[in-house]
């Protein structure tokens, strides 16, 4: 009989040889993460007392108390280099008072009733008025190198107010009609392009004065859905706005469009109409790229009211130190944000699966690195951002004020909503941009390990990628991961993940159901933590850094923004 020793070298040898080859992780780091410890976390961050955990509510104090308990029970370091596990962050809350808008065709007033448009503006300013600025139609409003894409044509449009089309323009693929270019604007993905503040940000920066978008009517792709639901709520043309919307509070506070209108399309039909011009066929148009900007015999000049005040809100920041000399002065970050939407009278938006499962996750992995039998080579980062839900901005101020160099910091990976809570184990790993970087290698390595396969998005025409927090990141050149929820569930039948996914979105996504369920099974998460574990293990472990491979050229513009 063979010995102890040479039985388990066999039994290895059998499960190498077999393709199953065992993860780089330490066996012990792997199991600390577990069901029991993910739902500790999000039965905590998703209850009543937390209030939704808004910022600058008492919500946010509890989680940040939290948070930081949680970091010193593990022995995690303080994250600020100044000994302190916060990084402040200075924000501007606005909440819009309405406004009104003068337009003429010609010389004449256009007729308009309140009912026919509203007003919204993002400066940090109790009064915003833009005098009369004549009006330009640049169709989708894109400038993209990459697909050779210029909407404006060298046109000056300082102070100008500028029509813009919702979305990225819907090109058919010519090999087949019935579908989107994948060549173009990422086919049926949301690109960065199609979103409406980088499309706010590129007027702002060549000089307009104001964005005009439209209410109905046919337009692009991606200008609407779940992605609309995450920038703030109103209640009807011209009316207050429902929730307090933020913006960073620093230098750039006031580099942005001065006011946003939108319009009513039947009321811009007439508007285009009274000036020679027909909106479809300029709608038409402008999916080509020739299309050149058109201006109209009319103008538009705007007031608005804001209700603005100072917040003082805060990321919470854990870090390993490395162990290399060398290689410790360089940083991986797991990055999760606390925020949820607060509470709205007597309900509260839990935020369970998001993200309170996504703090849970870092957590998770914080204990995972905490139980390793040394530290990394690189110092791992836990960063904990608030004010994802208006806007990114806990992690835009991160990217803008780091504590860390961005030169420095080797990789991102980002955990929002990551993982399909209550559904069970997945056959899928979907990863948002799959393509840009090199981190989708280490990714695939570890997914094949499990006996799993790499997707892309699963839900593409939403755009997730650049939903989330990493996005910031990876603006500021930082190689970025994000996971999404697979949909290939073991065990269920075909379509039992979609159909999951849809009823999520339709009874739980930033609605106050959004708790934990008295089903849940969590092993799925488990492992797609085990993942992320191990791509952040390796990424702090190996001499080489993760590189770009397809960064979009729109990530080099520093005009291109949320």
């Amino acid at each position: 009989m063979p010995s102890r020793t040479r039985f388990i070298t066999a039994l290895l040898a059998c499960v190498t040889l077999s393709g199953a080859d065992p993860s780089p992780v330490p066996p012990r780091a792997l199991h600390a993460i577990t069901p029991e410890g993910i739902l500790k976390h999000i039965r905590v961050l998703a209850s009543d007392d937390f209030e939704g955990r808004a910022p600058a509510t008492p919500g946010e104090q509890k989680s940040l108390d939290y948070i930081i308990a949680e970091c010193k029970a593990m022995k995690l370091t303080p994250g600020n280099p100044n000994g302190s596990w916060l990084e402040p962050v200075a924000l501007w809350g606005i909440k819009g008072g309405g406004g009104e808008i003068t337009v003429k065709s010609g010389s004449a007033d256009f007729p308009l009733t309140a009912e026919d448009y509203r007003v919204t503006s993002s400066q940090p300013k109790a009064s915003i008025t833009v005098a009369e600025s004549p009006i330009v139609f640049v169709g989708y409003g894109i400038v993209a190198p990459e697909y050779k894409w210029d909407d404006y044509k060298g046109l000056d449009v300082k102070g100008k107010a500028v029509v813009i089309l919702s979305g990225d323009p819907p090109i058919t693929d010519p090999a087949d009609p019935a579908k989107l270019d994948p060549k173009m604007f990422l086919g049926p993905e949301l690109s960065i392009y199609g979103r409406p503040g980088t499309k706010a940000d590129l007027a702002y920066a060549r000089g307009a004065s104001v964005v005009i978008t439209l209410q109905g009517g046919a337009g692009g792709r991606g200008g609407a859905g779940r992605g609309a639901a995450r920038g703030g709520a109103g209640v009807g043309p011209n009316r207050f706005i429902v929730r307090e919307s933020m913006i960073v509070r620093d230098a750039s506070s006031t580099d942005r469009i001065a006011a946003t209108v939108s319009l009513n399309n039947d009321k811009a039909v007439q508007l285009f109409a009274a000036s020679g011009q027909d909106l479809a066929a300029l709608r038409g148009s402008a999916l080509s790229r020739d299309f050149r900007p058109v201006p109209l015999k009319a103008s538009i000049a705007v007031s608005a009211k804001n209700e603005v005040r100072e917040i003082d809100s805060a990321n919470v920041v854990a870090k390993i130190e490395g162990s290399d000399p060398q290689l410790r002065r360089e940083y991986v970050i797991y990055s999760g944000h606390w925020d949820h939407m607060g509470r709205q009278g007597d309900n509260i938006f839990h935020g369970a699966s998001d993200n309170a499962s996504g703090v849970a996750g870092v957590l998770e992995l914080a204990h995972a690195f905490a139980a390793l039998p040394a530290p990394t080579k690189r110092t791992v980062i836990f960063l904990f951002t608030t004010a994802e839900e208006r806007g990114l901005l806990g992690a835009k101020y991160y990217v803008q004020h780091p504590l860390y160099p961005l030169a420095k910091t080797a990789a991102n990976i980002n955990l929002d909503y990551f993982s399909n809570w209550g559904w069970g184990k997945t056959k899928d790993f979907s990863i948002l941009g799959m393509g840009m970087s090199s981190l989708d290698d280490l990714v695939k390595d570890a997914v094949t390990r499990q006996g799993r396969v790499v997707t892309g998005d699963t839900d593409p025409v939403e755009g997730f990628y650049w939903r989330s927090d990493h996005v910031e990141f990876a603006m500021g050149g930082v190689p970025s991961l994000a996971s999404s929820p697979g949909i290939e569930f073991v065990g269920k039948p075909a379509g039992f993940g979609e159909q999951k996914r849809n009823e999520y979105i339709r009874n739980d996504y930033h609605k106050p159901t959004d708790q934990i369920k008295p089903d849940w099974d969590l092993t799925g998460a488990v492992e797609d933590l085990q993942v992320l574990l191990e791509v952040g293990y390796r990424v702090a472990q190996m001499p080489a850094r993760p590189v770009w491979r397809d960064r979009p050229t729109s990530m080099h513009n520093p005009h291109v923004g949320n």
